[in-house]
C-alpha cells in the first residue's frame, strides 16, 4: 500500500472517531451561545434580595452563556411563561424565611383574572391542527403569537439545546432541543421592562430583575 493509500485509511478513521466526539459535544450545547438553567436555583429580586420563584422551573429557563446584556429565555411550550408576566406586573406577595439560607424567602403569586397566554387549535382539517399560543398585556392586548412547531421562528423563539440531554425518535438519537422564547426583547419591547440578570455561580443561583422602563 502506497503511503497516500495509508493517509486516507487513517484520515477515514480518524473522520469516523470524530463524530461520536462532535455528537457528545452537541448534546452538551457546546456549539450554542445559551445555555438551560438546570444546574441553577432561579430567583427574583425584591428590594435587592433573591426570593425563589417557584413553580417557576429551571430546566425550562435558559440564559446567554457570556454577555454583559444576557438575554434571559423560557420554554414557550411549557407551563410557567405565565408567572413571569406576574412577576413583570408585580402580581407577588413575598414570603420572608424558609430553610434555604442562600435565598430571603419566595414570592408567592396573587390570583389574577389575567390570562397572559393563550392556547387554541388552529385546524387545517377535521383530524390535523397546529396548536397557537398568544400571548397577551395586561390590557388584553396581542404582544405575541407562535404556532407550537417546537423550533425556532427567526424572530424571538430560539431552538435551545438541553445540555447533557437526547431524546431518541424514529430519526434515531438526537440533542433535546426545545424552543424558548426570549423573555428579555419580549418584555423590554413590548411591555417596556427591562429585565437583567445576575449570576452567582459560587452559590448556582440566577437571579431575575425586572425593572419598569424610564418613559422617555
Amino acid at each position: 500500500m502506497n503511503k497516500r493509500g495509508a493517509f486516507g485509511i487513517v484520515m477515514l478513521v480518524l473522520a469516523m472517531l470524530c463524530i461520536p466526539g462532535f455528537f457528545i459535544m452537541q448534546t452538551y450545547g457546546l456549539f450554542q451561545k445559551e445555555k438551560v438553567l438546570s444546574d441553577y436555583a432561579i430567583a427574583v429580586d425584591v428590594d435587592g434580595k433573591s426570593y425563589q420563584t417557584w413553580p417557576l422551573i429551571n430546566g425550562f429557563a435558559a440564559m446567554d452563556k457570556q454577555d454583559e446584556d444576557r438575554q434571559f429565555y423560557y420554554r414557550i411550550d411549557m407551563s410557567g411563561l405565565e408567572y413571569l408576566f406576574q412577576l413583570a406586573y408585580k402580581e407577588y406577595e413575598v414570603e420572608p424565611g424558609g430553610d434555604n439560607p442562600f435565598l430571603a424567602g419566595q414570592v408567592n403569586y396573587m390570583y389574577t383574572d389575567h390570562q397572559y397566554v393563550r392556547s387554541e387549535n388552529k385546524y387545517t382539517n377535521a383530524k390535523d391542527f397546529v396548536t397557537v399560543l398568544t400571548l397577551v398585556d395586561r390590557a388584553g392586548n396581542i404582544i405575541y403569537t407562535y404556532e407550537q412547531t417546537g423550533k425556532g421562528d427567526k424572530n424571538l423563539i430560539k431552538s435551545i439545546i438541553h445540555q447533557g440531554m437526547s431524546r431518541t425518535s424514529n430519526r434515531g438519537t438526537e440533542a433535546a432541543r426545545d424552543p424558548y422564547l426570549n423573555i428579555t426583547a419580549l418584555f423590554r419591547e413590548k411591555l417596556g421592562i427591562n429585565v437583567k440578570l445576575e449570576v452567582d455561580e459560587e452559590h448556582k443561583i440566577v437571579t431575575i430583575r425586572m425593572d419598569k422602563m424610564e418613559e422617555k
